[in-house]
This record gives structure tokens, C-alpha cells and sequence, in this order.
């Protein structure tokens, strides 16, 4: 959403950002991240002391989300205080309003008669999450308002082709989703890593732990004849560490790394040879999306190998040998993959593949010309208009 903004206050309009706030970390991090550009910064919804509406807030929504256990769906169960997200976004009167995330996009459905509303659709809300934590979840709403913001909203933007497809095909509505990539600026130059004999391979997230495909990526480590060492960068239990290296084949190693400032994960990145993006093809939602790791990885100049997700799968076969498919669970061809990596170490031949990544990242994913197609797209409204 930051970028989004960044683009179009470049582009000449006047944002405000509405948001609830949950930590006074975040809060002054969110501040200093929108220091002297101009956009405004209000807060509809504010947990950060316990206090009798904070209470009041927390109960509303578990109620409501209990309340789905009989049949009664709300937006109430989206989020806290979500009643005052509308009528904060109408005090403030505005040509345009683009909606992001799941309770946006149930606010901004029930806009759309009235006001032009946008549609930010950056993740399949009604086909995500695993069943359990689905149980309390408004599916149905959430159902309603995707398919209201693409037949009747200004305009409705997702992450990918894929996804674009699928929400059309399942809706079956005229319009479909115009596609934005949710990438990154691209490192001005690659910044090769010292020539080592094993080939480093590096996976991030906030969280390291079971079902994000870590046990299975180790056991083809072990199986390749590639010396790998894999450094995982993210918060994780120490019982997990254990059992991860209960996993490993005596050539290879695991580096576990802590987590990096924001604007430092992308620098780092670039030390490392290879990039994971080890996603699971479901529920729906994490087939069709892109992980942002894959395009992090690539703004770095790393080379991916990826998981078969039709999301991640269509960036592959933009430039198959700069991002390295395999399909779910198929062992051999993880393995093979790492073989023929591990076939580049000598002579720094992957430090070539780093500058290409870079290039083909930088022509046809890079953020300035996807921040280009945003702005466009957002002009377009207007232009219909005159």
C-alpha cells in the first residue's frame, strides 16, 4: 500500500492513508517511512492502549466471529471498529477512493452506488487461509464484495494473471482485474558474493516453522550432489532449529539468521546465490498470488528456484532459466535443479546469472513500471470522464 501511495502523490494527487493501529512500533515506523512526502496519515481504529473502547473493540469482533458459527456473517468479524473506517474515509471527501484489504473491499462495496471506488484486490480474501481458521471467517460477504469490485467498481487491480483469471472465471464477470505487480526497485548494481564451493541458498519470512516446505527442500538438498548451505532468515523456536538439523545430510549446513531492518533485507539478499520460494499450491489464493519473495529475490539479482504455483509459474515462464520450477513434492526434480546450479559454481558462472537476473528484473518487473501502469490506470478514470 506504501508504494501504491509513494507512486501516486509522485504522480501529482493528494493521498490520504487510513489505518487501525495495533502497535505504537509500527505506528512511529509507518511515520518515519512517510516523513516529507506530503501524504497524510489517519488513524480510524487505535488498540495501542487498554482502554475501555479498546476492550470494547476486541469484544465486538469476537462476537461477531462467533456469531458466523450460527449462520450470521458480518464485517464486524474483518476487523476492529469497523464501522468508523466509512465514516472516517467520508469525512474526508474525495474524488477517488481505492480500497485495500478485506474489510476495505466490504466498505468500498457498499460504496460503489455513490462514490468512484477502486479496488486493490491483493489477495484472494474469500479463498485464503486453511480450513480451520477459515470457520470464523465471512466467506460469503467477502464473496459478494470481490465480485461487486470487479463488475462495479472505478477500477479493479490484483498480483497477477493468475489471479486476475481465476477471480473472473469464478465470477463470471465481463470485466477482469487489470494486474499490477507487487515488486520492488531493483538493486542499482548486483554485488556478487566471494566465489565459495557450495552453492548458498537463502529463504526469508517473519516466521520459520512447519508446512512452509522447509523439511522437503533439506531432504533434496541431501539428495543432490551439490554442497549446500541454506540460511534461513526469520524468528524461530529453538525446537525447530533442532529438528531441521536433525534433517541434514554431513554435507550440508543451516544458518540461522535473524531478522533485518526493512530497508536492509534487499542489500543483504544480494550476498547469497540462490533464492527459495518454496509455496504451497493451496488454499487458492497462494496458488494464484506471486510470492513477494520472488520478486525480492529478483530485485536483488538472485536467481529463484520456485515452487509450481500457477501465480509463481507465470513469471517462470517469462524467463525459465532465471526462475527454476518444480513441481510439488516431485524430489527429483528439486534435485536436479540444485545439480545443475551446484554444475555453475566453478569459475563464478553464477555471478553471470546474477547480472541477467537483474536485467530481465529491471526491463520487465522493476517497481518504476509497474508504479507507471498504477498511475495509468488511475488517470484512465478521470479521462473517461471529460
Amino acid at each position: 500500500m506504501l508504494k501504491e501511495a509513494l507512486a501516486l502523490s509522485k504522480a501529482g494527487h493528494s493521498i490520504t492513508i487510513f489505518t487501525a493501529i495495533y502497535s505504537h512500533d509500527l505506528y512511529q515506523e509507518d511515520l518515519s517511512l512517510l516523513a516529507g512526502t506530503g501524504i497524510c496519515y489517519e488513524i480510524y481504529s487505535d488498540l495501542r492502549v487498554q482502554n475501555f473502547a479498546a476492550v470494547k473493540a476486541r469484544l465486538s469482533r469476537k462476537f461477531w466471529q462467533f456469531t458466523k458459527c450460527i449462520g450470521v456473517e458480518s464485517k464486524y468479524s474483518l476487523g476492529y471498529n469497523a464501522s468508523r473506517l466509512k465514516k472516517r474515509i467520508l469525512s474526508r471527501p474525495a474524488h477517488l477512493y481505492i480500497m485495500h484489504q478485506e474489510l476495505a473491499t466490504v466498505i468500498g462495496s457498499r460504496m460503489v452506488k455513490k462514490y468512484k471506488v477502486v479496488f486493490d484486490i491483493e489477495d484472494w480474501y474469500s479463498e485464503d487461509l486453511l480450513p480451520i481458521a477459515r470457520k470464523n471467517r465471512p466467506i460469503k460477504l467477502l464473496k459478494r464484495s470481490e465480485k461487486t469490485a470487479i463488475e462495479k467498481g472505478a477500477a479493479c487491480y490484483t498480483t497477477s494473471y493468475a489471479m486476475a483469471k481465476g477471480l473472473q472465471a469464478l465470477y463470471k464477470t465481463t470485466n477482469s482485474p487489470s494486474v499490477i505487480y507487487n515488486s520492488f526497485v531493483a538493486n542499482e548494481q548486483v554485488d556478487f558474493s566471494p566465489q565459495h564451493d557450495f552453492l548458498h541458498l537463502y529463504w526469508i519470512s517473519q516466521t520459520i516453522g512447519e508446512g512452509r516446505g522447509l523439511e522437503f527442500f533439506i531432504y533434496c538438498m541431501g539428495q543432490s550432489t551439490t554442497k549446500c548451505k541454506l540460511s534461513l532468515r526469520g524468528n524461530v523456536l529453538e525446537a525447530y532449529k533442532i529438528s531441521l538439523n536433525a534433517l541434514l545430510s554431513p554435507k550440508d549446513s543451516i544458518d540461522f539468521l535473524p531478522m533485518l531492518k526493512n530497508e536492509e533485507i534487499q542489500t543483504d539478499m544480494a550476498r547469497y546465490d540462490v533464492g527459495l520460494a518454496l509455496e504451497p499450491d493451496s488454499p487458492l489464493n497462494k496458488d494464484l498470488t506471486i510470492s513477494n519473495k520472488l520478486f525480492h529475490y529478483m530485485a536483488a539479482g538472485l536467481p529463484v528456484i520456485a515452487s509450481d504455483t500457477k501465480g509463481q509459474s507465470e513469471i517462470a515462464k517469462q524467463c525459465p532459466d532465471l526462475v527454476m520450477i518444480y513441481q510439488q513434492s516431485q524430489a527429483g526434480e528439486l534435485t536436479g535443479i540444485l545439480n545443475r546450479l551446484g554444475e555453475q559454481l566453478p569459475n563464478g558462472q553464477l555471478n553471470g546469472l546474477k547480472t541477467r537476473v537483474l536485467d530481465f528484473y529491471t526491463a520487465n518487473f522493476a517497481w518504476p513500471g509497474q508504479a507507471g501502469k498504477l498511475t495509468a490506470l488511475i488517470h484512465s478514470i478521470f479521462e473517461s470522464e471529460s
